[in-house]
């Protein structure tokens, strides 16, 4: 017996297998059917008498006796039936509205099953979770009006253990498995004469959905074969019914996008098209479904390339023939089989305007996000304004930009704050040249078809350029680009148009360039290590970019903002720079540039007490390196424009006075003419600002 219970317990409520206890006479010799039968019905009488423990009847099942005792405490009388409740019309019809999906799935099944049986006297039922029967099915006439007129059996009765005790369905919904029942395993003594097989039904959640049964009214006899039957029917049923549910979740969620979704079959008919497809489409005269896609949309050449080459396309424009509407195709993705044989493709389109096309042709182009607008860069030095006005200045073209200047120096933020002023609802691609494989570089611009090469993916992959379309393409380090690429690139910013490596055909695409390089172009043309056409084709407006030891007060502008930042995000008070601090990081030469001075304010704020930063916090090369270069800003004055970028005037004439020491070597008598201060105010000055000890240093 425990090793029965164990068997149970293991089976997976949502697997439909077919145990040896799935009845009592399975095994039991034809001549003794009739004597253990009326072996049960004594059984049952002592039972439910009381009279002995239901422990000792080994041959009933142990979960067939806890449900009479069960239902004789519900109050059911074994030896007098009483009809099932039945549901009212109107809660019974709603009830089916809710059920549809799992009547329409097992209508097909029922009715193959009824032309199988239909020289027998049996029933079909079908129920629902809760017990509540959907559906009596059976060719016999005669059969269903003496089974109405003996059980009430009809569509809306509700059969459980409270209501009817003991029967095949009802374990099959306790048991969560398949299960038969014969004679007088019913409670009821009504159902003797009868034999039920009962297969539950499962949702695409594993949770139960309703049961299916075979009922021989007739005849009490095990029959395993029925219960095989009712298992397999149940299987399809469920196979069905999650098939439907999973189509209409998808249905659902396809019809939640914003994007026209369109299936079309391999002769290029529409056999599926979403919610936001339809809308699209209302002008034509009829549905689009089962109309051919040439006549709706005039794109069989797309449609018929993607079938028959395999290979995606992205991002085309393309017209609706008869109501002359635009639209953006954003892709002819084809639809494979397990075996990957082509069946058809699927189709994601849009309609645009003029105002929009940009954005959604390059919604899924979109790299990381750009940060940097004009407003976000920080500097007021003469020779830096220049170079911002003039970014400025050639944002509002549409041509292409060299920016040239060190490494850190900023020529990223610069191409960012050119393309939010240009081109904001576009992409921005950036690429660094010297970081790529020479052997990826091309596929990378220009992308590749499926299997175009080893490690490919199957749909093949747009590249950069592409990306950039009705966008910005930033090509950084563009004199480590090689050679034998660079009259490709030259031919597309010629031709406006690309193919992709392994492609057949040429892609329009629309950006706007601009490159970036810390090296003399000029003298990587004299090595033969850069086309001079491209360079004349790139250099026509140049921005330079000064390092950072000649932007003068930008340091201390830069430094400050660094520390604000650094602190904010650390949840700290933002220390203060000492004078003295001040004063090393104006002389000192800063070769990694913006770069450098936020890491070295990173470890400044980290190494600080007391709210100061002082000369010890600083990196050590930055104080123990002495003056290589210095160039003073000359128009530094203490009503300049300047003072806007978070310097106070105290601290502007902090940073004149550093700079005319700087400039003289710390002669005092220089650094006042070049204030035009007097000798002894100057002195005043450098006291009161605390920067004695950084002359004393020097001189030393």
């Amino acid at each position: 017996m425990a090793a029965m219970k164990s068997s149970e317990e293991k089976r997976s409520p949502t697997t439909l297998t077919i145990s040896k206890r799935n009845g009592i006479l399975s095994e039991c010799p034809k001549q003794d059917i009739n004597l253990l039968v009326e072996r049960i019905k004594k059984d049952k009488k002592e039972i439910m008498g009381k009279r002995v423990n239901p422990s000792i009847f080994e041959a009933i099942r142990p979960e067939i006796i806890d449900s009479w005792i069960r239902s004789y405490y519900y109050g059911l009388d074994h030896l007098n039936f009483k009809d099932g409740p039945v549901m009212a019309k109107p809660k019974f019809e709603e009830l089916l509205s809710k059920e549809d999906y799992l009547i329409k799935a097992a209508h097909p099944y029922i009715t193959k099953q009824k032309d199988m049986l239909s020289d027998t006297d049996f029933l079909i039922l079908l129920t629902n979770a809760y017990g509540v029967l959907l559906s009596v099915d059976i060719s016999n006439k005669k059969v269903l009006e003496h089974v109405n007129k003996k059980f009430n059996l009809v569509p809306g009765v509700v059969w459980t253990e409270q209501t009817v005790g003991t029967c095949s369905h009802v374990m099959c919904r306790l048991l969560k498995g398949p299960i038969q029942l014969c004679g007088p395993e019913f409670y009821s003594h009504i159902f003797y004469d009868a034999t039920c097989s009962s297969a539950p039904i499962y949702d695409i959640y594993g949770n139960l959905a309703g049961s299916y049964t075979i009922v021989s009214p007739f005849s009490c006899d095990q029959n395993p074969h029925l219960l095989a039957l009712a298992v397999h029917t149940a299987w399809n049923i469920q196979k069905e019914l999650q098939l439907k549910i999973n189509n209409e979740l998808l249905c659902v969620a396809l019809d939640a996008v914003n994007d026209a979704v369109i299936t079309v079959n391999k002769s290029g008919a529409i056999i599926w098209a979403n919610l936001e497809a339809k809308k699209i489409f209302t002008g034509l005269d009829r549905d689009i479904i089962g109309m051919d896609i040439e006549n709706v949309l005039g794109a069989q050449t797309l449609i018929n390339y993607v079938l028959q080459s395999g290979n995606p396309v992205f991002d085309t424009d393309i017209e609706i023939r008869k109501t002359k509407q635009k639209l953006c195709l954003h892709s002819v993705q084809p639809v494979r089989d397990h075996v990957g044989k082509i069946y058809g493709c699927l189709l994601t389109l849009k309609k645009v305007n003029q105002r929009s096309r940009r954005s959604l042709k390059s919604n899924h182009a979109k790299s990381a996000e750009t940060r940097y607008t004009f407003d976000s860069i920080i500097g007021s030095s003469a020779i830096f304004l220049k170079s911002v006005n003039m970014a400025k200045k050639l944002a509002r073209s549409d041509v292409n930009i060299l920016i040239q200047g060190e490494s850190g120096t900023g020529k990223e933020m610069f191409a960012q704050a050119i393309h939010h002023e240009s081109r904001p609802d576009g992409p921005f691609i950036a690429i660094n040249c010297a970081t790529l494989p020479k052997t990826l570089i091309e596929s990378e611009l220009f992308g590749y078809e499926g299997g175009s090469f080893t490690g490919a993916q199957r749909q093949g992959r747009p590249g950069k350029i592409e990306l950039a379309h009705e966008g910005t393409l930033f090509l950084d380090e563009i004199g480590d680009m090689p050679v034998d690429l660079q009259p490709v690139l030259l031919r597309v910013l010629e031709e406006k148009k690309i193919m992709r490596v392994g492609g057949s055909r040429y892609i329009p695409v629309n950006f706007r360039l601009i490159t970036a390089t810390n090296k003399n172009l000029q003298d990587l043309i004299k090595e033969n290590l850069f086309r001079h056409d491209l360079y004349y084709r790139l250099e026509a407006f140049k921005i330079y970019i000064p390092p950072l030891r000649e932007r003068g007060s930008d340091i201390v502008r830069l430094a400050k903002h660094f520390i604000e930042t650094i602190a904010k995000k650390h949840y700290i008070p933002a220390p203060v720079l000492s004078n003295e601090a001040v004063f090393h990081l104006l002389k000192y030469s800063w070769p990694g540039n913006i770069r450098q001075l936020e890491n070295a304010m990173l470890f400044a704020v980290n190494m600080s007490n007391g709210g100061v930063i002082k000369p010890e916090d600083l990196p050590v090369e930055i104080t123990e390196t002495e003056i290589s270069h210095y160039t003073v800003d000359p128009d530094l004055k203490l009503d300049s424009a300047g003072i806007k970028n978070n310097l106070s005037i105290k601290e502007m004439e902090i940073i004149m006075i550093i700079q005319a020491l700087l400039q003289t070597n710390n002669n005092v008598s220089e650094a006042a003419k070049i204030l035009n201060l007097s000798r002894s105010t100057l002195y005043r000055k450098i006291k009161e600002h605390n920067l004695f000890g950084e002359i004393r240093k020097k001189r030393t």
